[in-house]
């Protein structure tokens, strides 16, 4: 997410009445600037000369999601695939929400054809690096499938806003079940993987496992990445901001390291809203694809120089050098798998270990927060964390709410998981006397606000 807009723009706020302006390198308040993105494909370069290919999950436009149009989307998709094609070399890309206009309006392609200007776009913005074939079928639906030039790996990109709560155009009268024959696709796909002896990575913007999931599709897919486990390396998704992990079981009613298949990665994001700006490099086996380790790098906005000298990138955390020890039994072995046991054991640390679940907490947002959580919260945390498949989250959403069971004292930001007119009436209700104002509008209109 690029551009650095403020949200709920009002009387008084033109340029040159600003009381706090944001640094040339952006603020917790506002979305990334481009300084701060070319400076991150910097460090990618400096920090990771011999990085393989880039998986991107997706969200390139900011979060003024009531100020967007087809013209602005698309100059800014095209710009932002410009400089990543300059510096990154091959880039694996996905759907974000935020891609579309309106925001999260991806139409099925068995209701209407609103979407395809967007499918047209990221079609010929990453035919590039998936070649014509792939890029064939991201026209048609927004995902693709593709063979990695230097080695047995599929990449498989999945369309997750077909899936997502926050699409109006799926909630129809007679619900579909597989919105664009994504599903049966996938199944197409990875079954002439197995065939071939492919190793395959899945990548998408939303994790399946998220709250605003459809409870029907995620539960379909989850069937299907168990069928398809032995083939599947990994998968690698965004949307939440948060530094994390999802795990999939085999279905048995105890969850365990024994039926524990599958690791879900949920990268951090670059924007300052959800924490310090940051970017994720995984080491992974040159023949299994399996995923070795995986490490972030951060820069530290709170550093009196990052606004003057510009941001600094560092290593934040290695996964195998922070939880690898504290598991039972110990993975420190640089040749070893991040298995999904692997990553079991260490919901397990966090269930007896509160210091250690403590600083898991922190690393969601990479050092900028670290929100009280014991008890239920710690609980309802780690339930998520073992929760790929959406209806076994533990995080029930409620009216009004915007963020996760029992946070709400956090000022931590997840912005890419509301719904526009959720986020536009919470940033109106929380001015004093609005919500009055709000209600009689609506009494004026002869609709009523119920509390």
């Amino acid at each position: 997410m690029r551009n650095a807009i403020s949200q709920f723009a009002a009387e008084g706020d033109e340029p040159g009445r600003t009381d706090s302006p944001a640094g040339p390198f952006g603020e917790h308040t506002c979305d990334s600037p481009p300084s701060l993105e070319h400076s991150m494909y910097e460090a990618i370069k400096e920090l990771v000369p011999d990085a393989a290919f880039t998986i991107f999950t997706g969200d390139i436009i900011d979060h003024a999601i009531w100020n967007t149009s087809w013209e602005y989307n698309e100059h800014s998709i095209i710009e932002s695939y410009e400089h990543m094609d300059e510096h990154l070399g091959i880039v694996y890309g996905t759907a974000g929400n935020h891609e579309a206009h309106p925001t999260n309006d991806y139409q099925p392609s068995s209701i209407g054809k609103s979407s395809q200007w967007i499918y047209d776009l990221l079609a010929g913005t990453w035919s590039r690096w998936i070649g014509h074939e792939a890029a064939t079928k991201a026209g048609e639906i927004g995902a693709y499938s593709t063979k990695y030039p230097h080695g047995n790996l599929r990449v498989i990109s999945l369309n997750t806003n077909l899936y997502y709560r926050g699409n109006f155009w799926l909630f129809q009268r007679e619900m579909l079940r597989d919105p664009s024959g994504q599903i049966e696709w996938l199944i197409e796909e990875l079954d002439a993987a197995e065939k071939a002896g492919e190793r395959v990575y899945i990548i998408g913007h939303m994790p399946l496992g998220d709250r605003n999931a459809f409870h029907d599709q995620s539960n379909y897919l989850d069937q299907i990445v168990n069928r398809y486990s032995s083939t599947i390396a990994a998968m690698f998704f965004g949307h939440t901001h948060r530094d994390h992990f999802q795990i999939t079981y085999n279905g048995a009613p105890n969850k365990s390291f024994e039926n524990a298949l599958l690791t879900s990665y949920v990268g951090p994001s670059l924007t300052p809203m959800s924490g310090m700006p940051s970017f994720r490099v995984y080491d992974v086996d040159p023949v299994t694809f399996a995923v070795l380790d995986a490490t972030t790098y951060s820069a530290d906005m709170a550093s009196p120089t990052y606004q003057t000298q510009g941001p600094v990138w560092k290593k934040y955390y290695s996964a195998k050098e922070t939880y690898g020890a504290l598991t039972n039994p110990p993975l420190t072995d640089p040749k070893a798998e991040l298995s999904a046991a692997f990553w079991h054991n260490v919901t397990e640390v966090f269930e007896k270990n509160q210091t250690a679940f403590d600083d898991f907490m922190s690393r969601l947002s990479r050092g900028w927060q670290q929100p009280e959580c014991d008890g239920e919260c710690r609980s309802s945390q780690i339930c998520l964390l073992r929760a790929a498949r959406s209806q076994d989250g533990c995080d029930v959403p409620t009216l009004g709410s915007s963020y996760h069971t029992r946070m709400a004292d956090s000022t931590q930001r997840d912005e890419c998981g509301i719904s526009v007119i959720q986020a536009t009436f919470s940033a109106l209700v929380a001015k004093e006397g609005v919500l009055q104002i709000l209600e009689e509008l609506l009494l004026n209109m002869g609709l009523k606000l119920h509390g």
